[in-house]
């Protein structure tokens, strides 16, 4: 799974992280909020020894350092690997139909990449 479509999944279907993985986007959102966007491994114990209160969103928990272990975007890829593999039936891709790229929402019906605006015909789905 590429990247882009990872975060689409992730963005798009938030909803169906588990409880873990929710306390591992926090840890990692307020690990790049201490450390100016950085999440890796040496930014997290940066982090976790800063007097910032945005140093509340940490975790400690053994599971959710796992999952935040080797940064943001690669815990992206393996949570949205994860809700896709378990979740396929709710998961639906809005691609453009001329270009074939993915749009950037759900409910798009202009692709930001060929322009092509999709909105007057009848593919929109409820």
């Amino acid at each position: 799974m590429d990247l882009e479509k990872a975060r689409y999944i992730f963005a798009h279907h938030g909803d169906l992280l588990n409880k873990q993985e929710r306390a591992a986007n926090r840890h990692l959102t307020g690990t790049a909020k201490i450390t100016r966007g950085r999440s890796d491994a040496a930014a997290q114990i940066e982090a976790a020894k800063s007097p910032s209160r945005v140093r509340e969103l940490l975790s400690e928990d053994p599971q959710v350092l796992e999952l935040a272990r080797y940064g943001y975007d690669s815990f992206v890829l393996r949570t949205a690997e994860r809700i896709l593999t378990h979740h396929a039936d709710k998961i639906a891709f809005n691609h453009c139909p001329q270009c074939g790229r993915l749009a950037r929402t759900p409910k798009a019906r202009q692709c930001r990449y060929c322009r092509h605006d999709w909105h007057s015909k009848s593919t929109i789905s409820k």
